[in-house]
C-alpha cells in the first residue's frame, strides 16, 4: 500500500479509527509530518489537535540515525545498542540533548498552541506520526502521555516496521497501522509525495484545526439518551424538498459509526430523492457515551429504539414512515428491533450478520431486503436458510463484485440503488 501524500494517509487512518475512540479524545501529533496526518482525523471526528513535542536524538556522524529521543519535559530515552554502535561518549549525548531541547523550545514558541499535557489527565490520547521506523520518538511521546495521566493511549500511523509494530502493540493500549512491512526501509517509501513540511504549513494546519467546523447544510446534529441514561450522538440529514419526508435510520456494524462512508453514501442518495436519514453512534462508538463493553447486542437494540423515540420529536420528518438499514452486525440489531417495534415499516439488511437474531426472523413481518455481495460467501451461507422464515415480504439481492464492505465503488452503487428502490416501494 502507498499513499498519495500525508493528507491521503490521514484520511485513510481516520477511517481505520472510526468507532474506536471514547470521548473525551485528543489527537496528539508529532511535528512536523505528523500534523499533516492528524488534520484529516481531527476534521473527521471534530476533536482537539495538540502537539506532542518529542524529537529524536542524533549524532553529527549519522544525522538521520536516531540513538534516542527527548520530550518537552527533558525526559530522555536512549537506545543503548545504538549508542554503543555509534561510539558516543556522555558528552556527545549531552550536546545532542541540548541541541534538540533548544529546537523543542523554539517549536513550542513558534506554534503557539497548547501542548498535549494541557489536555491531561483523563483524556484518551491518539498519538499520530507519518510513520514508524525505529519508533524512538513515538516511545518518548507515549511515555510522556502516560506520565501525565492519559486515560488510554492509541498509537496510530499509516506505516510501521515490524519491530516498531511489535513494540507498540505491547506498550500502547491500542496500535493502528495501515501497513506493517517486514521489508520496511524508510517511511518515505510508502508515499508518492513525501515533501518536507515547513513550520508555516504546520501553523496553517494548526489554525485550520482550531477553527470551529462550519455547520453542514441540511444536517441537524442531535443527542438523545438510551435507557442507561447515556448520550448517543447522531446526525439527521434533511432533504431540500418541502413537507414531512419518510426517514431511514442506520444501524451500523460493530467498530463503525455514523461516519461510515458506506452508510453515508446511501443516506445521501436517499436525501437526494427526498428522504430524511438518521445516522447515529451506538453506545461506546464514535461520539456516543459509554464503552465498547457496554455496547452489547441487547444494548444496541435499545439504542435503536431510543433513535426511533428521538424522531417522534421532530416535526421535520414523518415518524409514521420509518425504514431501517442494518449493516453487518447492525442487521441483527435491526431484525431484533423490527420483530417487536411496529414503528419500523421497511428493512434493508446490507451484508447482514444474523448471529443472535435468527429466532426473531419469523416475527419480522415488514418488507425486508437482504443485500449481499457475491464475494461475501460466509454471509450468504448464513442468510439463505433464513429467507423462508421471514414473516413478511422479503428478497435477496446478490450484488456482482461486492464484498462484505462493498469496497468496490461500482458494487456500492448497485447496493445503494437497490436500497433506494426498496424504500421507494415500501415507504412511498
Amino acid at each position: 500500500m502507498t499513499f498519495r501524500d500525508r493528507t491521503d494517509a490521514g484520511r485513510r487512518l481516520a477511517e481505520a479509527l472510526a468507532g474506536r475512540l471514547e470521548p473525551p479524545v485528543v489527537i496528539a501529533a508529532i511535528p512536523r509530518g505528523g500534523v499533516a496526518i492528524a488534520l484529516p482525523i481531527v476534521e473527521r471526528f471534530r476533536v482537539p489537535l495538540a502537539v506532542v513535542y518529542a524529537r529524536k536524538l542524533t549524532a553529527p556522524i549519522a544525522p538521520e540515525f536516531a540513538f534516542g529521543a527527548i520530550d518537552e519535559d527533558g525526559h530522555v530515552m536512549l537506545d543503548a545498542g545504538s549508542v554503543r554502535m555509534l561510539g558516543l561518549q556522555p558528552a556527545d549525548i549531552e550536546r545532542a540533548k541540548e541541541r534538540v531541547a533548544a529546537e523543542i523550545r523554539r517549536r513550542m514558541a513558534a506554534y503557539r498552541v497548547p501542548p498535549l499535557t494541557a489536555y491531561l489527565p483523563d483524556a484518551e490520547v491518539v498519538l499520530v506520526d507519518d510513520g514508524l521506523a525505529t519508533g524512538l520518538t513515538m516511545r518518548a511521546a507515549l511515555d510522556s502521555a502516560r506520565r501525565h495521566g492519559a486515560r488510554k493511549i492509541t498509537v496510530a500511523v499509516p506505516c510501521a516496521s515490524v519491530a516498531a509494530a511489535d513494540e507498540f502493540r505491547r506498550t500502547a493500549d491500542r496500535f493502528v497501522s495501515l501497513v506493517v512491512d517486514p521489508d520496511f526501509m524508510a517511511v518515505g517509501q510508502y508515499y508518492e509525495d513525501f515533501s518536507p513540511v515547513s513550520d508555516d504549513e504546520v501553523l496553517a494546519m494548526l489554525a485550520r484545526a482550531a477553527r470551529p467546523a462550519a455547520p453542514e447544510e441540511g444536517t441537524v446534529r442531535l443527542t438523545f439518551k438510551n435507557t442507561l441514561g447515556l448520550g448517543l450522538a447522531g446526525r439527521l440529514l434533511l432533504p431540500a424538498t418541502p413537507g414531512r419526508p419518510p426517514v431511514v435510520v442506520f444501524a451500523h456494524g460493530r467498530g463503525s459509526g455514523k461516519d461510515s462512508p458506506r452508510n453515508r453514501a446511501v443516506a445521501e442518495a436517499l436525501r437526494a430523492l427526498g428522504y430524511a436519514a438518521l445516522l447515529f453512534d451506538f453506545t461506546g462508538h464514535g461520539e456516543s457515551e459509554g464503552t465498547e463493553a457496554d455496547s452489547t447486542q441487547a444494548q444496541q437494540v435499545d439504542d435503536l429504539g431510543a433513535a426511533l423515540d428521538a424522531l417522534e420529536g421532530f416535526d421535520e420528518v414523518d415518524a409514521g414512515r420509518i425504514g431501517v438499514v442494518g449493516a453487518s452486525s447492525g442487521a441483527a440489531v435491526a431484525l431484533l428491533r423490527a420483530a417487536s417495534d411496529r414503528r419500523i415499516r421497511a428493512l434493508v439488511l446490507r451484508s447482514p450478520n444474523p448471529s443472535g437474531a435468527e429466532a426473531a426472523v419469523a416475527r419480522v413481518t415488514v418488507p425486508a431486503l437482504l443485500v449481499i455481495g457475491e464475494r461475501d460467501a460466509p454471509i450468504r451461507d448464513a442468510c439463505e436458510p433464513l429467507l423462508g422464515r421471514f414473516g413478511g415480504p422479503r428478497r435477496l439481492e446478490i450484488v456482482p463484485g461486492g464484498d462484505h464492505l462493498f469496497a468496490e465503488p461500482a458494487a456500492l452503487a448497485r447496493a445503494t440503488a437497490a436500497t433506494v428502490a426498496w424504500f421507494k416501494e415500501h415507504l412511498g
